[in-house]
């Protein structure tokens, strides 16, 4: 798990925000990121130019250059550095903004003075912070000050002082060996110590020593939620799918479904497809009996499919799972025609299993005919069909080519999610879903886009997880979703 992949959300406080105005732009850099950035800046300086993104890859050894191009965005993001689209060596580093390293001293945790911290790594904050005085970062543990924006595993700057105003949040020690985080409020006789959580009461002592007090805080999201390996349900992260993937807990996931960007037909927000990989991690994850939808179509380029998806559905195969179905999505109003050829009008689907499927709930359509009939039985050798009278079915197993119509309205009714190139139908995701989970299980789509995988997932009462690398995607899903 990479904390390249964090996606940081400050909450600063009313005297740091009237001095800054930060706009919701996040400064801080994570260790890795920082590392990122001084590798660029190293390299610049050295040979005059900025390292290509398969040079980066192979400095810090990671799966992919989609990870090297996540790491270039979040540093773009928060003004470290400028970028050109489509260039190789496309980095430059911003001059507008200087930055500096203070120290984080440990977690704030009973029985661990700050002082008895001997170790200590640092975090990058941007250089204006400093001339509010001495300034140390801690780690929160607990989740006693959540009124006041801190939660379990976030990070707070310290601004290093022995008295604090009643009503502000102090680092308080207590009995010489008990660090703490409250707010600080002096009474006759006493001092209280006002936990921000209205489940918890305050506490009260003679004396504390003050050791600083809060003047921002800042949240890592998904570090905090991936928490000792794991990702949380009902969420949409911001990140590499191949490192969330890694995060992720063997085995975990009922169903998922997605639809990759194959053949470079559009832009997805500068996302390098790392198919190979992408494909290892899916089958480590799926649970036995879990399914896989890969929804994929071929690129049509001077009159030659591609055939992507059958080399794609073959390495499938190759690294475990089984080719349960081909299924046929047909598109009801396709705009693609084709001077010399028919009208191509659909995508594949296909239905890929870790074992037999657990879970199968067919699907069904009316029959035509109903009510009781003759029917054929028992045809002999000699041809002729002897009929019986029969039931004839209400309703039968639908077939495995399913048509939607396209567009507004047909794919969805949310304006928003055109906002993505490629979004599939909501009844496509919906009839997958209904067919291979129950409620309660677990969906996933590992390139999530406009969020339809997880808006129906929500929707039928089934859990999901979804993930995209472009943060404009991530925040597109969560409006459709509701998160």
């Amino acid at each position: 798990m990479g904390v390249d992949k964090l996606t940081l959300t400050f909450y600063f406080y009313s005297t740091i925000l009237e001095l800054y105005k930060l706009e919701n732009k996040s400064f801080m850099l994570t260790k890795k990121q920082k590392k990122v950035f001084d590798y660029i800046q190293d390299s610049t300086k050295k040979k005059g130019i900025c390292p290509s993104h398969e040079e980066m890859r192979r400095h810090f050894k990671l799966s992919s250059v989609s990870t090297v191009n996540h790491y270039l965005n979040i540093l773009q993001e928060k003004g470290y550095i400028k970028r050109e689209k489509n260039t190789a060596r496309s980095a430059e580093i911003e001059q507008k903004e200087s930055f500096i390293e203070i120290p984080f001293r440990g977690y704030i945790a009973a029985g661990l003075p700050i002082e008895a911290v001997e170790e200590f790594e640092t975090i990058t904050i941007p250089s204006n912070l400093a001339t509010t005085g001495n300034l140390f970062a801690l780690g929160v543990k607990g989740d006693s000050m959540i009124d006041e924006g801190i939660f379990d595993g976030d990070t707070v700057i310290i601004k290093k002082q022995n008295t604090v105003e009643d009503g502000e949040t102090a680092v308080a020690l207590i009995n010489n060996s008990e660090v703490t985080l409250k707010k600080i409020f002096k009474e006759k006789n006493r001092i209280r110590l006002q936990p921000a959580n209205p489940k918890l009461k305050p506490f009260y002592v003679k004396e504390i020593i003050i050791q600083g007090k809060v003047i921002s805080a800042f949240r890592n999201l998904e570090e905090r939620e991936k928490k000792d390996g794991k990702v949380r349900f009902d969420n949409i992260y911001r990140s590499d799918c191949v490192e969330l993937m890694k995060s992720m807990n063997e085995d975990s996931v009922d169903l998922t479904v997605t639809s990759p960007p194959y053949d470079e037909l559009r832009n997805y927000k500068g996302y390098s497809f790392d198919f190979e990989n992408i494909a290892k991690q899916l089958y480590r994850i799926t649970k036995k009996g879990g399914v896989l939808i890969w929804v994929v179509g071929d690129k049509i380029k001077k009159g030659n499919k591609s055939l992507t998806s059958f080399k794609q559905a073959l390495f499938f195969q190759q690294i475990g799972f089984n080719v349960h179905d081909v299924m046929i999505y047909k598109k009801k109003n396709t705009p693609f025609m084709r001077s010399n050829a028919y009208t191509n009008c659909f995508e594949f689907m296909y239905v890929l299993s870790k074992g037999s499927p657990k879970t199968f709930n067919p699907l069904k359509v009316k029959t035509v005919r109903q009510g009781q009939e003759k029917l054929p039985s028992n045809k002999g050798a000699d041809g002729i069909n002897k009929k019986v009278l029969g039931e004839l079915k209400p309703e039968k197993t639908m077939t495995n080519i399913w048509d939607y119509a396209v567009g507004y309205g047909g794919s969805t009714s949310d304006k928003i999610a055109f906002e993505h190139p490629a979004i599939f139908p909501e009844k496509l995701a919906e009839d997958h879903i209904l067919s291979w989970t129950n409620v309660g299980d677990l969906v996933f789509d590992p390139m999530c886009g406009s969020g339809t995988t997880c808006k129906v997932a929500k929707k039928n009462n089934r859990h999901y997880i979804g993930c995209d690398i472009s943060e404009d995607y991530v925040n597109l899903a969560k409006k459709r979703v509701g998160i």
